[in-house]
């Protein structure tokens, strides 16, 4: 029972979702259109159930956001016509709009520096470009008025939550403003590869990693949610190598011959 015990909450997670990510990734090589759908859509009501087994709170902003992403991915799957697509993209703004939400609740309490500001600026500078240097790439493809401006939207949206979750993350350094940071960055990254593919060039191995990533995503804002409620009073501040590889100084400290 102790060793059972040892698994929760996120380990018996990761391996439930990497399950879910294979069987995604063997029905997206054969061609299937129904499996992968359902996957992204069966994923948010997998995270909350194991959510509210081991908690039974959670704000509402956060609740809120869950259930934007889950109706986004039931359009998306449930799609009788291209009016339910646009919903389901109009969904997930409202998802990303939602996390800004947040992180302007912390960005109220935060002064930066100069070279801080200088990092931030240049981010902004870097993702707008990229931005635009997609817009014009993809422009042609868009025949629907709706759809070109539902794709600007989202890009800004995005935009803005990597400039915000950077600002975090650069004035704090803590795990949950890395957990966040990188949620982000699945995000981005996954809707980046959803436009490649669609307006671009289509390859299975390009739809197989932006669902990776997508359910990561889903995966570290329950992390996020999760160490939010049981973790609310730590604020120590901690880099990227500690988040991932956990060592102590008698390690540091050995020589290797």
């Amino acid at each position: 029972m102790k060793k059972a015990h040892k698994f929760s909450p996120n380990l018996i997670m990761v391996i439930v979702l990497t399950v879910i990510v294979l069987c995604s990734a063997v029905a997206t090589y054969f061609d299937s259109i129904m499996v992968p759908k359902t996957v992204k859509l069966i994923t948010v009501t997998i995270l909350m159930t194991f959510y509210f087994c081991q908690l039974n709170k959670m704000a509402n902003v956060f609740l809120t956001t869950f259930l934007v992403f889950f109706i986004g991915d039931a359009f998306a799957v449930f799609s009788f016509g291209e009016i339910m697509l646009k919903l389901s993209k109009s969904m997930y703004i409202g998802g990303y709009l939602l996390l800004i939400f947040i992180l302007l609740g912390k960005l109220k309490k935060i002064k930066f520096d100069s070279l801080v500001s200088v990092y931030l600026i240049l981010v902004l500078l870097l993702n707008s470009y990229f931005l635009y240097v997609l817009f014009e790439v993809a422009k042609e493809n868009f025949v629907d008025e709706v759809n070109l401006v539902l794709y600007v939207c989202h890009g800004i949206t995005l935009i803005a939550l990597m400039y915000f979750s950077f600002a975090v993350y650069l004035s704090k350094e803590t795990g949950q403003s890395i957990t966040f940071l990188l949620m982000v960055f699945c995000f981005v990254f996954s809707d980046v590869l959803h436009y490649i593919n669609n307006l671009y060039i289509y390859f299975w191995l390009f739809e197989v990693f932006e669902r990776t990533l997508h359910i990561s995503a889903l995966f570290l804002l329950y992390k996020y949610v999760y160490d939010f409620h049981t973790l609310k009073n730590n604020e120590k501040k901690m880099n990227l190598s500690d988040y991932f590889v956990t060592t102590t100084q008698q390690l540091r400290d050995m020589s290797v011959e």
